[in-house]
This record gives structure tokens, C-alpha cells and sequence, in this order.
């Protein structure tokens, strides 16, 4: 039980978010446990709504709490710390933390690329293309939200390919004999719209990191362009920077 000492100079949302992050540090909350309601909360501490509305939209923008729709808001699993320096598919990543990758394909589909998707790709305005959309999940739990373009000249038979289960570097590599080696990325903050939320299982206007990416080749050619919405809950990046 969370304790509220309303002698003290600490504002009482800032003793709520600390009751919390001590009853998830000691294990007495642990990764899935939902919480109480903030009326059940505003009952038990005997405060207002709003003081209990900040103390849970601090913990959730931390990321020590989520919350599901439909189910109230949980204790977060461990955040993914990602290494921004390092380059690896979502598949070899999630193995690496013995967990289990799959997807959810949204669309695998040939169109026509905009001058802004041609430019990305380095081929003729107006030229087909390959557009993937995909919910990527590790143990079944929605992570990241990717959306890519590949040229469909030189990729075509990847239509007939099941990404649901297997990676598409993977495909890439045993099929193409296409091997992704160097990313050029930008990751910025964004907030989730209803759409992306739904995809992902959290709360719209939830917080997100959007990577755009350009990834190229061996030989230099670029291989796709892809935008990949990471869950801010579930996700920390990770830089190494060296002063010039």
C-alpha cells in the first residue's frame, strides 16, 4: 500500500510515482500486475483524480506502467535497451534476448513510389515498388510498428514470401543473396495516433520512437527504406559518442 505523508515538502504525485516505482523495484509489483483505478486509488489515498492522473501519466511517460485498452493500466515489462550505433534485423535482435520474433503483416503489396520514396530508393520517379506494413512482436507482445519500401525490380518474388514468421533479412539473404549492412537512421519522438496505438496495444497519444531508415548493401545499393514505430514503454536507445 502506497503511503502519502502530507507533511512533507514532496508534492503528493511525486510521493505516488515513488510508492510505485519502490513496490516494482522490490518485486512487490511485478511485469503484467494491473494496478488499482484511479478511482480506487483516489478512494484508498483520499486525494483528488488529478493528483492521481500525474503521478500515473509520469509513470507511464517513464515507462514503469502501461496502459492497455480494455484492461486498466499494468506494470511494464523491462525496457529494451537499443543500441543506436549497432545494426541488426528486429528478428536477430530479439533472439539475441532469447525471446521469440514474429509479425503481424498489415499489407505486402506492389505500388507506385511518390517522388519522395523513389528519391529514398535511388530509382526513376513513378517506378514500382514493394510496400510492407508489419506489427512486429517478441513473445506475441506488439513492440514496433514497420513500414518499408523495397525496389520491385530487383525484389518482386518477395510477394510470394510469408513474412508472418520469417525475417525478411533472412529472405534477403538466402534468396537474393542481398546482404543489409549499413543503415543510414534518424530517430526522433512522436506520439501515437489512435491507428498506431490500436496496432501496438497501448493508449493513443502515448509516446513512441520513429526511426527512418535507409539501409544499404555489400555493394553499396540500397535495399529499402523503411519508418519503424518503437514503443517508448518498451524501448531506451543507447549512443556511444566520442568528442572530435
Amino acid at each position: 500500500m502506497i503511503q502519502i505523508n502530507r507533511r512533507s515538502d514532496r508534492p503528493i504525485y511525486k510521493q505516488i510515482y515513488d510508492g510505485f516505482n519502490q513496490l516494482i523495484e522490490s518485486g512487490e509489483l511485478s511485469a503484467g500486475d494491473q494496478i488499482p483505478s484511479e478511482r480506487e486509488l483516489c478512494e484508498q489515498l483520499k486525494i483528488s483524480r488529478m493528483t492521481v492522473r500525474a503521478a500515473i501519466d509520469e509513470l507511464v511517460r517513464d515507462g514503469l506502467l502501461i496502459r492497455k485498452h480494455g484492461s486498466g493500466t499494468v506494470v511494464s515489462t523491462t525496457k529494451i535497451t537499443k543500441n543506436a550505433l549497432g545494426f541488426m534485423s528486429f528478428s536477430e535482435d530479439m533472439r539475441s534476448r532469447d525471446m521469440i520474433p514474429s509479425s503481424k503483416v498489415l499489407s505486402l503489396t506492389e505500388t507506385t513510389a511518390d517522388d519522395v520514396i523513389a528519391t529514398q530508393l535511388g530509382i526513376p520517379a513513378a517506378s514500382r515498388v514493394i510496400y510492407f506494413e508489419r506489427v512486429r512482436l517478441a513473445n506475441d507482445e506488439p513492440m514496433a510498428l514497420e513500414k518499408g519500401y523495397l525496389p520491385y525490380e530487383r525484389f518482386q518474388g518477395i510477394l510470394e514470401y510469408d513474412l508472418t514468421s520469417r525475417s525478411l533479412y533472412d529472405v534477403l539473404e538466402n534468396e537474393y543473396d542481398c546482404y543489409p549492412v549499413v543503415a543510414e537512421e534518424i530517430i526522433e519522438a512522436v506520439i501515437l495516433n489512435e491507428k498506431e496505438a490500436r496496432l501496438l496495444d497501448i493508449s493513443r497519444g502515448s509516446p513512441a520512437l520513429l526511426a527512418k531508415r535507409i539501409t544499404r548493401d555489400t555493394k553499396g545499393n540500397i535495399v529499402e527504406t523503411v519508418q519503424t514505430l518503437y514503443r517508448a514503454d518498451r524501448y531506451r536507445m543507447f549512443f556511444i559518442r566520442r568528442r572530435q
